[in-house]
């Protein structure tokens, strides 16, 4: 029988088949989610929301790794297995979990001397916090401070053991560790010690500290430390130049004095001489003015001031929690950190301070929406987008965007707070605000409405946001966060979070956004997420009713500007009723394909349709007639095909009109992080001049929409991910008009004034004069 031939035996299941790619992409959206929704609740034990044992430690673990290896095996099998490699980086990292929850050091356990470049996050347990920290916020967040090196635990051990032949070889490693060092440096300098703590008692505190101006004299100190140290103490020593300036001093990221909202408490004086040093606070909100002078003093000047307190607040939120800096002036004014330790109590000496009673209610501007990362801040609000600059962005604002776009994930470190209208919890940017402790809130309906630079705080915990500086608040959740937080089962929750929340691979279209380059479930799952949209594009509609199909095409039967047959992947049509229901014509009543039907019911506005006949000069036939040859050649049966996959929540539209290609490609979901449009258009019959100036006027439209979209000749592309339901519907019905209305519109552009006159009449048409989509609709 014809219907025999028709479908595919295996109904397009089979792997590169339309219906097995979709399901498959459905299945990384799931997954997806169950992981960034386990990382959300370690997060909140991580907080103290709740208390927690090595139990749930244990099962956070194997539900994160088991979801995240069914991440990389669905797009394996999305792709042919042409991601390989991703199984190796989620067995790396699966590795470091397992290690963590063991106790043990890591991979590089064995080392005994490590270079500043060669450590991370992950090392604290080997090398100290005070190298680990001086390394990664001098390396990867690119803040003031020195190169240097770090003695681990083993090298320790070693040295405080009975084998001599180990120390020996403990010490000549030293020595040649600085020598490499002063080569980096430029030469030999005078060199800074400290011996730290890396166990579970007193973890990152600085037991004693020491100089050095040689390797010989650097190894001898060492040696010293280890000498009065028990021999399985887990001590670690950080080695780094002695920054010398007119002024030193420490930097307690959080204080808490009488009197006074939460702060941060600098000391300061000369390196030299009697001590006539200043003691004074730096409000924790931008634009971080000093709040009081506790002893007179020349110093500091308020942009110096200001400056320190970025740095605090850039160490704590990295280090992830409150720490006391260690910091140095250079002679032009600008500090450089030279020593990172946890803050050990954050009260001053006039002893622990009571927040006081709740003042008189206040009225909120905004409440409602998701608790992305709980806590309170405050600080002036500044609208973001998908192009924002980070270095546009002051630190310690409250940034305002519409969507919780991936890609303001480099701006979250320089945030105060952080609020969306159009986001959850269990999205990518939402990990990050809780990596970076910036109190966010989701989908937070009328966010972009606050005016930027009106000063505000934001109480993540109810989540609403307040008018100017609430301090009742501030000082409240800051003394709700100054418990320590020493216990064994803290420590190792925050350092398996090292190797499951970070996201490193923000761009896709970065040369380094590559298996190999995952270093974490999240960079896992996000790969894998970018790449299966990429496979799901590439289905080719046109195939779609052959080899790689779901069946027979049905055609629509109303009267749309051209001929269009749906292929059903599931639940996209009503269910056909009769013996050849199977193969009749369907009108737009029986699609229940969301984003199709959208599309359909702006395609097929009659309002939308140009009605004056196309007129085409001597020039636009031949330069049509390599588009008309090319067509021609191409495989018999696939010209001028017009197809559409619908799922329910799904549609692929590919569209061969005449002489141009359009491809609408969506997934409309009831969470917005599923939710994406891409759309394609190329060619035309017209001269190359009129094809351009309609692909300008696409692009135009397409910005007005709220695409990221580029062009490149008559080839326009856009994207669009993180939408309600709504708006994507009403894109979506907008696009529908627009291919209907720029179907032979090259021919009527004959300037770039007629390009002009015709976008805006379709912006007038459908409501986007001035409006966003959402308002539109």
């Amino acid at each position: 029988m014809k219907a025999a031939r028709d479908d595919p035996p295996d109904g397009g299941m089979g792997p590169g088949g339309a219906k097995f790619l979709f399901r498959s992409f459905q299945r990384i959206l799931t997954l997806n989610t169950a992981v960034l929704e386990r990382m959300a609740q370690m997060d909140r034990a991580l907080g103290g929301e709740y208390v927690f044992d090595k139990a749930f430690l244990e099962s956070a673990v194997r539900d994160v790794c088991s979801l995240t290896h069914r991440v990389a095996y669905q797009l394996n099998g999305m792709a042919g297995e042409g991601y390989v490699a991703l199984y190796d980086a989620y067995l790396a990292v699966k590795d470091a979990l397992e290690d963590v929850l063991s106790g043990g050091m890591g991979p590089l356990s064995a080392r005994r001397t490590l270079a500043f470049d060669e450590i991370g996050w992950e090392m604290e347990p080997l090398a100290g916090l005070a190298s680990v920290g001086l390394a990664v916020l001098g390396r990867k967040m690119r803040l003031p401070a020195p190169d240097g090196l770090a003695v681990t635990v083993t090298g320790m051990r070693a040295l405080a053991g009975q084998d001599r032949g180990a120390a020996k070889a403990a010490l000549a490693e030293i020595k040649d560790a600085v020598a490499a060092l002063y080569f980096r440096l430029g030469g030999a300098r005078t060199l800074e010690l400290s011996l730290i703590a890396a166990g579970t008692d007193k973890p990152g505190q600085i037991l004693a500290s020491s100089l050095a101006d040689s390797p010989e004299q650097a190894a001898a100190a060492v040696q010293a430390f280890a000498a009065s140290s028990p021999a399985d103490a887990r001590l670690a020593v950080c080695l780094r130049p002695k920054i010398k300036g007119p002024v030193e001093g420490s930097l307690a990221t959080l204080a808490q004095s009488p009197g006074l909202p939460p702060a941060m408490l600098v000391h300061a004086s000369p390196p030299e001489g009697p001590p006539t040093g200043s003691r004074f606070f730096i409000s924790r909100i931008a634009p971080y003015e000093l709040v009081s002078d506790g002893r007179d003093g020349p110093w500091p000047v308020p942009r110096t001031a200001a400056r320190l307190a970025e740095l605090g607040l850039a160490a704590e939120r990295a280090l992830g929690g409150p720490c006391l800096l260690s910091f140095a002036l250079d002679p032009g004014g600008s500090p450089w950190l030279t020593g990172v330790e946890p803050l050990v109590s954050p009260f001053t000496d006039s002893g622990e301070d009571d927040p006081g009673q709740p003042g008189e209610p206040e009225q909120a501007l905004l409440a409602g929406g998701q608790i992305a990362c709980a806590g309170v801040a405050a600080g002036p609000v500044v609208l973001l987008g998908a192009d924002t600059a980070p270095a546009s962005v002051p630190p310690g604002s409250v940034g305002v965007a519409k969507t919780s776009v991936p890609a303001l994930a480099t701006i979250v470190p320089r945030l105060a707070a952080l609020l969306t209208e159009i986001g959850t919890a269990a999205s990518h940017l939402a990990t990050v605000a809780r990596e970076n402790r910036v109190p966010a809130v989701f989908g937070l309906k009328g966010a972009t409405s606050l005016a930027p630079g009106t000063m505000v705080t934001v109480d993540a915990d109810e989540p609403a946001v307040y008018p100017g500086v609430s301090a009742s608040r501030l000082r409240q959740a800051a003394s709700q966060e100054n418990q320590l937080r020493d216990e064994p089962e803290y420590q190792t929750l925050r350092r398996l979070l090292r190797h499951v929340r970070p996201l490193n691979l923000i761009d896709p279209q970065a040369s380094d956004f590559t298996p190999e380059r995952c270093r974490t479930c999240h960079d896992i799952i996000h790969f894998a997420h970018e790449k299966a949209v990429e496979l799901l594009l590439s289905i080719d509609a046109a195939k779609g009713a052959g080899r790689n199909g779901a069946g027979s095409p049905r055609r629509l039967r109303e009267d749309a500007p051209f001929v269009l047959s749906i292929l059903d992947m599931g639940g996209g049509l009503a269910a056909p009723s009769g013996a050849c229901g199977k193969n009749r014509d369907v009108g737009l009543a029986e699609v229940t394909s969301r984003p199709l039907k959208a599309f359909l019911d702006g395609l097929l506005l009659p309002a939308a349709r140009r009605q004056e006949p196309g007129r085409l000069s001597l020039g636009d036939v031949f330069g049509g007639l390599g588009r008309t040859n090319a067509a021609m050649s191409g495989p018999a049966g696939l010209a001028g095909l017009n197809l559409a996959l619908a799922a329910s929540d799904y549609a692929n539209i590919t569209m061969r009109l005449g002489y141009h290609f359009s491809v609408v490609d969506a997934v409309v979901s009831d969470r917005p992080e599923h939710t994406f449009i891409y759309f394609r258009f190329a060619g035309g019959f017209a001269d190359g001049d009129r094809r351009a100036r309609r692909a300008k006027l696409i692009l135009a439209i397409l910005d007005r929409l709220g695409f990221s979209a580029t062009l490149k000749g008559d080839l326009v592309v856009g994207k669009r991910k993180l939408m309600e339901a709504g708006e994507a519907l009403t894109v979506l019905r907008i696009l529908g008009a627009l291919s209907a209305y720029t179907r032979q519109l090259d021919i009527e552009l004959g300037s770039d004034a007629a390009a002009e006159r015709l976008a805006g009449e379709f912006l007038a048409a459908s409501g986007l004069d001035g409006q966003s989509p959402q308002a539109a609709s």
